[in-house]
């Protein structure tokens, strides 16, 4: 399965969006079948953006994230790409390249595109 960047994106809004703190399994993103938010949301707890009870096999490899909520480094990469005129940008900029973007240089041009407009 591939990474889908803007449904790591609609999974921040939803988590934000969210007052319960509670574990949840299947989050409803519309137009996502479960198996590929759950994958996603997998994605999200292993690059360390949202809290999570992990699922684990016998050998520790975790298969499933219950997500109980964003972290303070979710918070924060969420801040990075909230704006939509910033989001297109980097959407934009990754499809020049021909394909999609790292997540750490995703997260850098963010910050830079933020720069670059709080001094306009």
């Amino acid at each position: 399965m591939q990474r889908n960047m803007d449904l790591i994106r609609r999974i921040l809004f939803y988590l934000e969006e969210r007052t319960e703190f509670a574990a949840q399994l299947d989050l409803p993103i519309p137009g996502h079948e479960q198996n590929e938010v759950r994958y996603h949301c997998l994605l999200l707890a292993q690059a360390g953006l949202i809290d999570f009870e992990p699922e684990v096999t016998k050998n520790g490899r975790i298969i499933r994230a219950h997500v109980l909520g964003l972290n303070w480094a979710g918070h924060e990469f969420l801040d990075t790409i909230r704006s939509d005129s910033v989001w297109k940008r980097l959407i934009s900029y990754g499809k020049d390249k021909g394909g999609s973007l790292p997540f750490d240089l995703l997260k850098g041009l963010g910050m830079e595109l933020i720069k670059e407009s709080i001094k306009q």
